[in-house]
């Protein structure tokens, strides 16, 4: 796993324990999807944050041709997205995380 990807994840599955520690009747699952979007032909890696009782999802997706960021998107598990934004990697926190998935899983 790449380095960038193994921080973000460290990150965001500290956000997750976070979240479950003050939201015990919301379960999220977190996935790590390193390979899945280069076999189909995408140069990127992402980590998914799936909120399945509320058909949620938060995807942060690590493009190789833009190293030092990460998109990250609200949508559903459908595949629908909702909204998206570009954040600096290296500013990505988890309380930042933390407040994206209270914002998009608790409303």
């Amino acid at each position: 796993m790449k380095e960038s990807l193994t921080l973000l994840s460290d990150i965001v599955a500290t956000a997750n324990d976070l979240f479950y520690d003050r939201n015990k009747k919301v379960d999220t699952l977190m996935g790590i999807m390193d390979k899945t979007l280069r076999k189909q032909g995408m140069n990127a890696d992402a980590i998914t944050i799936d909120c399945i009782t509320m058909d949620k999802k938060i995807v942060l997706v690590l493009h190789d041709s833009k190293p030092d960021s990460v998109n990250i998107a609200f949508g559903d598990k459908a595949g629908v997205v909702h909204s998206s934004s570009e954040h600096v990697l290296k500013d990505v926190s988890v309380k930042q995380i933390l407040a994206m998935m209270e914002m998009n899983f608790l409303n």
